[in-house]
């Protein structure tokens, strides 16, 4: 787990980093190019805060089991919106975000664990 943790937060940090260099160095740059619609915004704000403010207020549950059924939860809405069991439709987009909102109130965690290690 630690060496995952740690390759991945390389590769975000030369992600974040191209990003960041190609935006400096480009004199027509257009920050709106790259902003994610409202709804993917919305999808990691949501996976984001209903995972850290579980977290907090649930503190002898196990983070990542929390993370986990949020995660299965996101998931299976995901899977309901195709049998029309609820509204929407289902898009990878999504499932992508709410999984990001999650991993980002995991991230700070998992990095935790590999500095104590």
């Amino acid at each position: 787990m630690q060496t995952l943790t740690l390759w991945a937060g390389r590769a975000a940090l030369i992600a974040v980093l191209a990003v960041v260099v190609s935006g400096a160095l480009d004199p027509m740059h257009d920050a709106s190019r790259f902003a994610p619609a409202p709804d993917v915004v919305e999808h990691v704000a949501y996976g984001y805060l209903m995972t850290l403010l579980t977290i907090v207020s649930f503190p002898r549950i196990s983070p990542w089991l929390i993370g986990g059924v949020f995660l299965g939860l996101g998931a299976g809405f995901e899977v309901a919106q195709i049998f029309g069991l609820v509204s929407g439709t289902f898009q990878w987009k999504d499932l992508v975000s709410n999984t990001a909102g999650v991993a980002a109130a995991l991230g700070p965690l998992a990095v935790g664990r590999l500095r104590t290690s």
